[in-house]
């Protein structure tokens, strides 16, 4: 497959074979130049060969029972206990359907430079259905149209659908929604009057998670201070911790909503020391601390905001087998999908007052009738009114 991308430069050597030739002249000439054939020749057969394959893979993938079962799962690193985890547990779930699922751990950023040349890794080897979340847009959108036998599914961003390539699908969260209700339940339960919404590093989709919170707040209690603040990475849960040790030394938060992936263990320790209470993201991630090897961490979360990426791909592949028009489009999932939500178990229930959960589940009915419309950060006309927004609420 990665042929293409070097059939140029082959192309190319020949070229320069024949011209260095033309200075010289005689037997050096004619070998040069019969040698310029042969590798052309070469490539244009193995070019011809790459698109009889491609044209049987993509065949394969129109024929209902020999669709091409092939997914490539790409992920920074798993471990998060959250957001990168939920997408594994959705691939577990279609192997045991019979899907070959390949899981690639790219690492973080300091690798970006390699993080295209994995890929192509796994193009190579025959998977067909490239599964890969915001952090890759860019590189993915590239490779879609390098390669428009393959398919490619971009989750956890938004593009309007009349830029979307026929062979990639776009799912999006409304992150906003679920983000609301555990905004309501912080307000609820502050007795400072001051939460605080902690991420790993700013992007539109964690706007839009902070966003929902702030919204779900205020309509509680207008009153409550809402303090946002980024660790800038996903992986350093040591300073996470110190940040929240400070904004309630300092600001006197006592709920805090972390959106940061492997950052957020360390406001889960923070909270632990402080005696205050967490907020989860992704994932059940009581569920998770309880069985982990510090099961004292999940007793300073109360519930976790739910995005539901693994059956967000169970759904999706379904729908794919089943012959459903997912291609060129933005595949949008909220509330009503049962694609975001909050975790109601009993350690929630056991330490939220019912006036509280009263509260949250009368919100959840309300979104779903249509009667309340979360704010979202793509709604925002610029920066600088989702600036204004936290400005706003700041202690």
């Amino acid at each position: 497959m990665r042929l293409k991308r070097v059939l140029g430069a082959v192309l190319s050597g020949a070229m320069v074979l024949s011209l260095a030739a033309c200075g010289g002249g005689g037997d050096a000439e004619t070998t040069a130049a019969s040698k310029a054939e042969e590798i052309s020749k070469e490539a244009a057969k193995e070019t011809e060969a790459e698109k009889k394959d491609d044209a049987k893979e993509t065949e394969a993938a129109k024929g209902g029972e020999e669709i091409n079962k092939r997914i490539a799962y790409v992920v920074g690193n798993l471990g998060d206990k959250s957001f990168n985890d939920s997408g594994e547990v959705g691939m577990n779930v279609l192997r045991e359907k019979g899907w070959d699922c390949k899981t690639i751990e790219v690492g973080d950023p300091s690798k970006a430079d390699k993080w295209e040349d994995m890929i192509l890794d796994v193009i190579d080897e025959g998977y067909y259905y490239i599964v890969a979340s915001s952090t890759y847009t860019d590189i993915i959108l590239k490779l879609a149209e390098e390669y428009p036998e393959n398919r490619f599914v971009i989750f956890d961003d938004s593009k309007d659908e009349s830029e979307i390539p026929e062979n990639v699908a776009f799912i999006f969260y409304a992150q906003n929604e679920g983000s609301y209700m555990v905004g309501q339940m912080a307000a609820g339960m502050t007795e400072t009057g001051v939460v605080a919404v902690n991420v790993g590093m700013d992007n539109p989709v964690i706007a839009d998670f902070v966003t929902g919170f702030v919204n779900g707040v205020q309509d509680y209690d207008p009153e409550v201070k809402v303090i946002k603040a980024s660790v800038g990475s996903w992986t350093d849960p040591a300073k996470m911790k110190e940040l929240c040790l400070s904004q309630a030394r300092d600001k006197k938060a006592d709920v805090f909503y972390q959106v940061a992936g492997g950052s957020g263990g360390g406001l889960f320790e923070a909270c632990k020391e402080l005696g205050t209470w967490a907020i989860g993201v992704d994932s059940d991630q009581y569920a998770y601390y309880k069985d982990s090897e510090n099961p004292e961490l999940a007793d300073v979360i109360l519930p976790s905001m739910l995005k539901n990426v693994g059956d967000s791909f169970v759904a999706f592949f379904e729908d794919v087998e089943n012959g459903e028009d997912v291609w060129g489009k933005l595949n949008r999932l909220g509330l009503k999908e049962k694609s975001v939500g909050y975790v109601d178990n009993e350690f929630f229930q056991q330490n939220v007052p019912q006036e509280i959960r009263d509260k949250m589940a009368e919100a959840q009915e309300k979104i779903l009738a249509g009667e309340i419309t979360v704010k979202s950060y793509y709604d925002f006309a610029n920066e600088a009114e989702y600036q204004q927004l936290l400005d706003s609420v700041a202690p």
